[in-house]
């Protein structure tokens, strides 16, 4: 299929979405181009003056039907037809979306904080979509940790939305990072673009981590996308009377994964946190004992759910547990509940 015919196609329509939809439901572009009764030669010319305006920016034009076109975005539902892509594009690895709310209390701002650079420090990527409020302040962290971010606007690569994070966009990609949008250039940052360009920042994703969200959130949005999509979504809980968790709370009211450490995400992963590979440094550990730090986080846990997790026999989680204890790893609380030790309470 001519990539600069469906490029022009793509640019006519004026509607992203609408051709993401013809993917979906095996229409084919050349019946339609006849039926509409469009010149395919201004079609082509289209498409070749927006790959020439791609080329003088730097930014790559994928056609979903080409090799380099991410695996991931071809199994979710209305996969985008193009994607403009600047900067590093990977999708190996856990990329964990985090999003929330644009005008986040002091709370969400320092818990997302938190998390973002405890989550980087571990190996893990973050998606996010460039708005204000939670998306910047997980980019910003991402980047100061020195972990690798993807942003996903709604609007034009070539249009800077908000205005001030201009300076963002420019430092996602001089890091290493990568900006993706399916939207032609030119492409203002309308109302109806974040809903939809919200598929593409979970399919993208391995996980979705809410911070904060209002009852009417458009984070709200992205969840229902990623939950199509099979995605896992974490969040985290928020004061009762604070109107910036009504979301979040309704989600983990329709059965959403509570989070209170970043521990608690990577061990969904199986990623080794920063903490544990230092708790670990100059220790030697059995098998079992690697096994019970991975399946441990900061928050307790009881021994039987222990026991259910690594799937060892009882004996052999008490007297792992108990070495770890004795190596100053673990701390075992009353009800026989066991958790990280941290530093607070390391002696």
């Amino acid at each position: 299929m001519d990539k600069e015919l469906i490029l022009g196609l793509y640019i006519k329509e004026k509607s992203a979405f609408k051709l993401s939809r013809f993917i979906e439901k095996g229409i084919n572009f050349d019946n339609y181009i006849e039926e509409k009764g469009y010149s395919r030669k201004e079609l082509i010319s289209l498409g070749e003056e927006e790959l020439k305006k791609a080329e003088k920016k730097r930014i790559k034009i994928v056609f979903y039907e080409e090799n380099e076109f991410p695996e991931k975005l071809k199994k979710i539902s209305y996969p985008p037809v193009f994607l403009y892509i600047k900067g590093k594009l990977q999708t190996e690895g856990v990329l964990i979306a985090v999003i929330g709310s644009r005008k986040p209390t002091p709370y969400g701002k320092e818990t997302t904080g938190y998390f973002v650079e405890k989550l980087v420090k571990a190996g893990a990527g973050i998606v996010s979509g460039l708005a204000r409020g939670i998306d910047t302040i997980a980019h910003k962290t991402c980047l100061k940790a020195g972990g690798y971010t993807i942003g996903v606007p709604g609007s034009g690569l070539d249009i800077f939305y908000p205005a001030e994070n201009r300076s963002l966009y420019e430092k996602i990609v001089e890091s290493g990072g990568a900006l993706v949008s399916e939207f032609p250039f030119g492409t203002r940052p309308f109302k109806e673009n974040f809903p939809r360009r919200n598929r593409i920042i979970s399919g993208l994703s391995e996980g979705i981590l809410v911070v904060e969200a209002g009852k009417k959130s458009g984070t709200l949005l992205t969840v229902k996308w990623g939950l199509s999509q099979g995605k896992e979504v974490f969040a985290i809980p928020g004061s009762i009377f604070s109107p910036q968790s009504e979301g979040t709370h309704l989600l983990l009211k329709e059965g959403a994964t509570p989070v209170t450490t970043p521990e608690d995400i990577l061990n969904y992963f199986g990623i080794v946190s920063e903490k544990k590979e230092k708790q670990q440094q100059g220790v030697s550990l059995s098998k079992e004992e690697k096994l019970i730090i991975e399946k441990l986080s900061s928050y307790p846990i009881h021994l039987e759910e222990l026991i259910e997790k690594t799937e060892l026999l009882p004996f052999e989680v008490l007297s792992a547990v108990t070495e770890l204890e004795i190596k100053g790893i673990v701390e075992i609380l009353p009800g026989k509940f066991i958790k990280l030790k941290t530093r607070e309470t390391e002696i």
